[in-house]
């Protein structure tokens, strides 16, 4: 044999750099994708929980903003029970001096003739027949509705949300611990 029929027995195809680069296998594909779709979902799920932690801040400052005339409320009932000659608590909210603690509004309801108290996102109502506190959410907070009802003779709070899954409302952690 010549050595011209060695040297083409001998070399073999072999690919060549750009040629290698479009080889890429499927393992390799799937790797690649999973990356990029874990980048996306921490990216865009920290946006959103940042987004998510700002919208419920806010919520939580506007009722923290109630807080004090919801608290007068409570303690100008109370005073009328130790005064009463009954012990009883009122029976209409215009029977409570509430001292002047945080911005509010006095309404009266033409409709039933009872008192509310205007806290700028929320609407204080008072329930005599069953000695309830309750401030009403308005459409400033954020969502109309979410209730948070305080029960003079249990001494107790409760959230009323018709929908807590749309956002925002009130959470039991923000709630007085008194």
């Amino acid at each position: 044999m010549s050595d011209t029929s060695k040297n083409l027995e001998n070399k073999k195809p072999t690919a060549s750099g750009a040629s290698l680069m479009h080889k890429v296998g499927l393992v390799e594909l799937i790797f690649i994708l999973l990356l990029v779709g874990i980048i996306f979902v921490f990216f865009f799920g920290m946006r959103q929980l940042k987004e998510d932690k700002a919208i419920e801040f806010i919520a939580q400052e506007k009722f923290e903003a109630i807080i004090p005339v919801f608290k007068a409320s409570i303690e100008a009932a109370e005073e009328y029970r130790r005064t009463d000659d009954f012990g009883e608590y009122p029976f209409d909210f215009g029977q409570l001096t509430i001292p002047e603690v945080a911005d509010y509004n006095t309404i009266f309801d033409d409709e039933t003739g009872s008192m509310k108290i205007d806290a700028g996102e929320f609407l204080i109502l008072y329930d005599g027949e069953n000695y309830l506190f309750i401030a009403e959410s308005t459409e400033s907070f954020g969502k109309a509705g979410v209730k948070v009802i305080y029960s003079l003779r249990d001494r107790s709070y409760e959230v009323s949300d018709p929908a807590p899954e749309r956002k925002p409302t009130v959470q039991d952690e923000w709630l007085p611990q008194d």
